[in-house]
């Protein structure tokens, strides 16, 4: 986040990406790489504490700092939609070659955590992402597969009335 933006974008998607790359900024973020035999580009600007690339630039006297595979996508593939990121499907945080990125909705990147995948439409389970509900957590909402919570609901409830107990058949069939 730059210092020109309001801090309370942190918590606005669709305050995300409202700053357009300039065409100048992504051309240098997809030039200034180290090439690797694994096919990743590694980005030789700046690293900042989260283990990304950043590139800045000035626009009428206004400093702005993006992501470093957030501009090369924009040198391969244009703007960054509103309420859209970008994930690594190479898992490497300095990468930004175009062909290790894809187009998320915010929500559905947060989900992929610890370098997990799965595929796009489902949970890390295989249940259809139309099972996704909405349901409060640590005061405020959280998306979750409404059958995953099910069963892990049920695990938690078995446990807390038999502590030490191994998972009867019928749920450690259903609960893995």
């Amino acid at each position: 986040m730059d210092s020109t933006q309001d801090a309370s974008n942190f918590r606005k998607p669709e305050c995300w990406n409202s700053v357009p790359v300039p065409e100048r900024v992504a051309q240098r973020a997809a030039e200034n790489i180290e090439r690797q035999p694994d096919g990743c580009w590694i980005s030789k600007y700046s690293i900042a504490s989260h283990g990304y690339s950043q590139i800045g630039w000035q626009d009428a006297g206004e400093r702005h700092v993006v992501l470093g595979h957030r501009a090369a996508w924009v040198f391969a593939n244009g703007q960054v939609p509103l309420g859209m990121t970008i994930d690594h499907t190479c898992k490497v945080r300095r990468c930004v070659n175009p062909t290790h990125l894809r187009l998320l909705p915010n929500y559905e990147n947060a989900r992929r955590v610890d370098g997990e995948d799965w595929a796009m439409g489902f949970c890390k389970r295989g249940h259809a992402n139309s099972h996704l509900k909405e349901y409060p957590r640590d005061g405020r909402m959280s998306r979750e597969c409404s059958i995953c919570r099910s069963e892990r609901v049920a695990r938690s409830n078995w446990k807390a009335r038999h502590p030490g107990e191994p998972l009867p058949t019928r749920l450690t069939e259903v609960i893995k």
